[in-house]
């Protein structure tokens, strides 16, 4: 089904609203979502509404808050809030305080999935500063040569000012995400072999099977190393859940850098660019029309679906009016 931006958002707001979520929070994880969309990724999308408000409406929360401080490192008690809502004002935090100290460092614990990393790191960018998320989740991940879920997806992003292409790296430690599980169910579709297990420990292509069992980090012990100390920095370290049950007490470290404690903003986007043109310039294999800068594809889908509007699933669609 095409569906314009504004009636797409209004959908989602209006959805997460019956939960009894205020205007204002439903606005930001609608716009969190709705981000995901119209960057590609359909996994971190609308796809996610039922289960934000079934978990919503179950819930019992208290206030996002900081509850300790020390220099220019906070931790905040998310409350059990939704994750998204705590991401948001978390990078908020951080961004105010890299302002005004050149640094800051956030802790977070007591909250859920935040969806698409990349949208926190991306408002640090936007404020002309770098921004680094750390998150934890429920076990998904075996650990290199296991087949029983112990780590998280334990997504890694960071954002990096510019002036030309946005710099915006956001990526899973595992093979295969549980977004991208949650899509091939719904299309009735296998995933590729020798990413996941079963609850028994038995490769399968079959995504609900997997979804029960278990997948395996990215690029072999490489992800793993990536994976474990994700979960250390966005779990043990912030006072959240070193191996969190399902939807509880999930961390994030979120770092705030202003590049002017270093060096002037313009010398830094400067050196950025002429990185980035150099990486485009650069000799490529046979069959490769482009070199991308991380980001780059995802913007320029934003930019054509912000024109044309999106297309979500008939069935999602119904099943959310």
């Amino acid at each position: 089904m095409h569906i314009s931006i504004d009636a797409a958002r209004q959908l989602a707001e209006t959805f997460l609203m019956t939960s009894g979520m205020s205007a204002t929070d439903a606005a930001i994880i609608a716009d969190i979502l709705l981000e995901a969309e119209l960057r590609g990724r359909k996994t971190h999308g609308f796809i996610r509404l039922p289960g934000i408000k079934n978990r919503y409406e179950k819930g019992k929360r208290t206030e996002i808050q900081v509850d300790k401080e020390d220099g220019q490192c906070f931790r905040v008690d998310g409350g059990n809030q939704p994750g998204y809502l705590v991401a948001y004002r978390a990078m908020e935090l951080a961004i105010q305080r890299a302002k005004q100290t050149g640094a800051s460092i956030v802790g977070v614990y007591n909250t859920s999935h935040c969806g698409m990393a990349g949208y926190y790191v991306d408002m640090a960018r936007k404020a002309e500063l770098i921004g680094l998320l750390f998150a934890d989740c429920l076990p998904r991940i075996t650990p290199e040569g296991g087949t029983q879920a112990i780590l998280g997806t334990n997504p890694i992003a960071v954002g990096i000012p510019s002036n030309n292409a946005p710099l915006l790296f956001d990526m899973s430690t595992a093979a295969i995400t549980n977004g991208d599980l949650l899509v091939a169910m719904r299309e009735d579709m296998p995933i590729p072999e020798g990413l996941a297990f079963d609850p028994e420990g038995e490769p399968t292509t079959d995504a609900e099977q997997a979804l029960k069992g278990s997948v395996r980090p990215f690029g072999g012990h490489k992800g793993f190393g990536l994976a474990l100390i994700t979960q250390v920095l966005a779990g043990a370290l912030v006072n959240a859940a070193t191996i969190p049950p399902p939807g509880t007490n999930y961390g994030m470290l979120i770092v705030g850098l202003n590049p002017t404690v270093f060096v002037p903003l313009k010398q830094f986007k400067r050196e950025v660019d002429s990185l980035i043109d150099s990486i485009k310039a650069n000799r490529r294999e046979a069959d490769v029309e482009e070199i991308l800068i991380p980001g780059e594809r995802a913007y320029r889908e934003r930019k054509k679906y912000l024109k044309s509007g999106i297309h979500l699933d008939d069935t999602l669609v119904n099943q959310l009016t």
